[in-house]
């Protein structure tokens, strides 16, 4: 029973290193298309890019946040470095760190995920189908939309903030648990109802976004419309990948738990990674079809600097699609 403890810590820790290096590696490279970005916002001024900075700093907060509260403990025994910390946000301890702030984010984020990449799925629709009234829209719209989408999910998380969260010690499988005194079966059913609500409106208007962009020319594909749709979509199918892995381990849990079935079994091993699939993948998928972002960032990494600016400057999308096109 030892032995198999061990292996199980040894599998948690390498799955733990290997989340800290591509973690990092991640935050790097978000980070450098972020200051890139702002450095050069004359040329990138518009909505979409303020939706991406925006949801940066969010992944940012979601990621580390979770491999604090959730990764740490579960790769943590009793004699390992971090038991003495964990031991002492147990139960009954009186340790003045917000440990209950730090797991009411873990939840709350999880909210907001799913409506992020609804929000940049819709910035797209109304570029797409409301070209007249587009600028107008986010221009007044936009910090409204992000305020209503970060408050909204706090009717389900607030007894997150309002109850105590400590970490407590589980002798079977010598690792820590996060816990608190909040109702979490609720909050499950809420979420889960959260995701797929958002899930369908983002496969709606993704659905009419793409009928629409597949009636263009092959010219017009070139522009920046286009390419950045794609981005706003391949976010769109990580989210469906997510979902879809969270959704196997679910229903493998109550029908097949001792993962007999090879689609259970799947599951299991990418369950850890589900979650990064929504929070690390933007700066890979923007770049992947962004050449003038792709060009800076190789450019940063040969010669130690940004590539030169070769576009011109764009006050208004509407007035700029050639501009942007250069993106």
């Amino acid at each position: 029973m030892y032995l198999e403890m061990d292996v199980d810590l040894q599998m948690l820790s390498g799955i733990l290193i290997t989340q800290f290096i591509y973690g990092t590696i991640s935050t790097i490279i978000y980070t450098l298309t972020v200051v890139f970005l702002i450095k050069h916002w004359k040329h990138f001024d518009n909505y979409f890019f303020k939706l991406y900075i925006y949801q940066f700093i969010f992944n940012m907060w979601m990621y580390w946040n979770f491999y604090i509260t959730g990764r740490l403990p579960a790769s943590t025994c009793k004699e390992c470095f971090l038991s003495s910390w964990f031991d002492s946000l147990s139960k009954t301890s009186t340790t003045a760190f917000p440990y209950n702030l730090f797991f009411f984010c873990q939840y709350h984020l999880g909210f907001m995920s799913y409506t992020n990449v609804l929000l940049t799925s819709f910035n797209r629709y109304t570029l797409i189908f409301m070209q007249k009234s587009y600028t107008k829209i986010w221009h007044y719209g936009t910090y409204i939309m992000i305020g209503i989408l970060c408050v909204l999910p706090l009717g389900f998380t607030y007894p997150m903030i309002a109850n105590p969260a400590y970490v407590e010690y589980n002798p079977l499988s010598d690792t820590y648990v996060a816990r608190t005194h909040a109702d979490l079966s609720f909050l499950y059913s809420a979420l889960i109802v959260w995701m797929i609500v958002t899930i369908i409106l983002s496969v709606f208007v993704n659905t009419l976004c793409w009928y629409r962009i597949s009636k263009y020319s092959q010219q017009t594909r070139q522009q920046s419309e286009y390419r950045l749709f794609l981005v706003s979509f391949v976010t769109f199918l990580f989210q469906i990948a997510a979902f879809s892995i969270g959704t196997i381990n679910k229903i493998s849990a109550d029908v097949d738990p001792s993962k007999l079935l090879l689609i259970s079994r799947i599951g299991q091993v990418l369950s850890p990674f589900a979650n990064d699939l929504l929070t690390l993948t933007t700066p890979y998928v923007l770049i992947i079809f962004s050449k003038r972002i792709r060009q800076s960032i190789k450019h940063l990494f040969v010669k130690g600097s940004f590539a030169p600016s070769s576009v011109t400057p764009i006050q208004n999308i509407r007035a700029s699609r050639s501009v942007l096109s250069k993106i």
